[in-house]
């Protein structure tokens, strides 16, 4: 089963989708980690925020990029 996905069109056609979802997992990892520092278990330093910054923005970030291509492959515009 060959079929030919525009990913082009489909970015374009989605945009606001998308940068709807970065904002979402900015927001989200931003949240987590102001939540943590505020309850103390984190230092306000970089290298203690960092990890779980980075942690949530890969795991919101990922969930993000695999609805994109589920939406990408089941489209028919594409």
């Amino acid at each position: 089963m060959k079929t030919r996905i525009d990913v082009d069109n489909f970015v374009k056609n989605n945009q606001d989708q998308i940068c709807n979802l970065v904002n979402t997992s900015l927001n989200r990892a931003g949240e987590a980690v102001q939540k943590k520092v505020s309850a103390g278990e984190l230092g306000p330093s970089l290298q203690e925020v960092m990890p779980l910054l980075l942690y949530e923005l890969l795991i919101t970030h990922t969930v993000s990029t695999l609805k994109l291509v589920s939406d990408m492959i089941n489209n028919d515009d594409c």
